[in-house]
């Protein structure tokens, strides 16, 4: 569904889009072998998948869907400077409830393991339940890890110069509960939560940023925040949107009043549409605003860069106050349950939504393979390469980016 492995995983979406199982984000324009082994490995575990997936009967769409369950587990193996070798288990379980029609949307359970030779370790738990006839929408996340990261600076023009490696060890829950307020209109609105408690194990160098205390939240802290979310998804697919559109505010104020250590506000506005082409190909769009004010601590600014929007870019390589995006995909089926993809997109941060920079928005380009990993599911693996400016990125993901 933020990746795992060679990015780290950053889990700041809504459901309906992936996480990254393996991914790699590099600064570099030409490929190195560490990239193309990700690419071996990730169609290894394409071409093995049907293996790997639990046999079910009635495996047809339309298929009666009562107590039906879909579980997808992959191997995840890869080295990088900052973690040695590593490997962990990741999986999807997609289920209906005894009871449930075969149009109900389903619920789905998300989660992976990754360890490393340098004990260093990422855990997730992302539970997604659809009830009351899909009138209810209950979502939750854990996140426990010690794993690396990278932090350039605040702003759209931070040079690759200023890089700097942390290892922050954190705690993260999150948990938000929507009701179908207006069925015919599929509007939902509802409550979220989100708790984190981050310590900074490691920063360097000692004249960096984080290594002299000189932004919020280099010494760690805890945030606690309650908010509001709203939201139209009119999508005919969760997994696999072919028409339809999906549009969400959501709103989270963390604050010192709740027992955390920042007082900030964080405003994220949505927009996807899917457009049918031809008899199977669909096109989809996706615009992006996120806002923060208040003090917020380094890593909860907005972020540029991820497998979800600018790919390409390492995730929050550039990053501040407002960040602003757009991207278009263009999806087609090849044979079998195999399909690619072309996609673009623009986007750009700034201190301010006026003080954007038209005129120097960040590119991203690529393009990707598909596998569908269940004939009666909707569920893709996929695999991107994507370009930015002097930058490149491969990605191993469950689920599509938007």
């Amino acid at each position: 569904m933020t990746g795992i492995g060679l990015e780290k995983c950053h889990l700041e979406r809504e459901r309906g889009a992936g996480c990254d199982i393996i991914g790699l984000a590099k600064h570099e324009s030409v490929m190195n072998m560490k990239t193309l082994a990700v690419i071996i490995a990730s169609l290894v575990c394409l071409a093995t998948m049907p293996a790997l997936s639990a046999p079910r009967p009635n495996d047809e769409p339309g298929a009666e869907a009562r107590g039906k369950r879909d579980i997808v587990i992959l191997p995840i193996v890869f080295y990088t400077p900052e973690t040695k070798f590593a490997g962990g288990v990741g999986g999807l379980l997609t289920f209906r409830p005894p009871g449930a029609k075969p149009s109900d949307r389903p619920s789905s359970i998300y989660f992976y393991g990754i360890f490393t030779q340098l004990k260093q370790f990422s855990m997730s738990w992302e539970p997604e339940f659809y009830f009351g006839k899909g009138a209810y929408l209950l979502k939750g996340r854990l996140l426990i890890e010690r794993y690396p990261d990278k932090f350039w600076g605040l702003g759209p023009e931070t040079p690759d110069a200023a890089e700097e490696d942390y290892t922050p060890r954190s705690v993260q829950i999150e948990a938000s509960f929507l009701k179908k307020v207006l069925p015919r209109a599929h509007i939902y609105a509802g409550l979220q939560l989100r708790y984190e408690d981050f310590r900074i194990l490691k920063a360097g160098p000692p004249g960096g940023l984080l290594g002299r205390g000189a932004v919020a939240g280099s010494a760690g802290g805890s945030v606690v925040g309650l908010g509001f979310i709203l939201n139209r998804d009119s999508r005919d697919d969760i997994f696999f949107p072919r028409r339809g559109d999906y549009w969400q505010l959501s709103a989270l104020f963390n604050s010192r009043a709740f027992g955390g250590d920042f007082t900030y506000a964080a405003v994220k506005l949505e927009a996807r549409k899917y457009v049918p082409v031809f008899a199977s190909h669909v096109l989809a769009f996706q615009a992006q605003l996120q806002s923060v004010s208040g003090t917020p601590p380094f890593h909860s600014y907005a972020k540029l860069g991820s497998d979800l929007m600018m790919r390409g870019y390492y995730a929050g390589r550039f990053r501040d106050r407002v960040m602003a995006g757009v991207q278009a995909e263009y999806r087609m089926p090849l044979f079998w349950r195999f399909g690619v993809v072309g996609f673009a997109g623009l986007g750009n941060v700034g201190p301010k939504i006026g003080t954007l920079d038209l005129a120097r928005l960040k590119h991203s380009i690529g393009a990707g393979l598909r596998f569908r990993v269940s004939s009666r599911e909707t569920t893709n693996l996929r695999v991107d390469v994507a370009f930015g400016k002097n930058t490149s990125g491969v990605y191993f993901t469950a689920r599509e980016a938007f």
